[in-house]
């Protein structure tokens, strides 16, 4: 893209984006559809979030006839998921109640309740938090040593 005689460069994020690992994880999980086919399904039918960090794909299901208290509820299905738990909740265009997945390209569906998912993630962001918190007042109060070891 020009503007102004100027080319706009996009930023380099690094490591793979969560789109290039959710491709691997087809590949690693031998999706019996390829990752490919299944976006342009999910773009047209479903739900497509992307992201640098985060990427998902899911459509809105009504679950199955069950003795258990989500018996043909609408949920949201994801079909695959990468990155932070919160940022990816966050991406969710609205909210359902129920939210199913299948793990790692299990066939087993399971169901939970948004909410819980959403105290998980609270719980995954505050410890994540306070890790970092920690990393940088241990490199506060090493700062000396560790540029000295820099130095050597």
């Amino acid at each position: 893209m020009i503007t102004d005689l100027t080319t706009i460069k996009a930023m380099n994020p690094g490591n793979n984006t969560a789109i290039q690992e959710a491709a691997y994880l087809y590949l690693k999980w031998k999706s019996t559809i390829p990752f490919n086919e299944d976006l342009a399904h999910y773009l047209v039918f479903g739900c497509v979030a992307t992201r640098p960090t985060a990427f998902a794909m899911a459509k809105v299901i009504q679950l199955p006839e069950s003795d258990k208290e989500w018996s043909l509820q609408p949920a949201w299905f994801i079909r695959i998921a990468v990155g932070q738990m919160m940022e990816l909740i966050s991406l969710l265009p609205r909210y359902l109640p129920w939210i199913a997945f299948c793990r790692r390209g299990e066939d087993r569906m399971r169901v939970y309740k948004l909410e819980r998912l959403l105290r998980l993630a609270e719980e995954q962001e505050e410890r994540r938090r306070k890790h970092i918190e920690e990393v940088t007042t241990w490199a506060e109060e090493h700062r000396e040593q560790v540029a000295a070891l820099a130095q050597a």
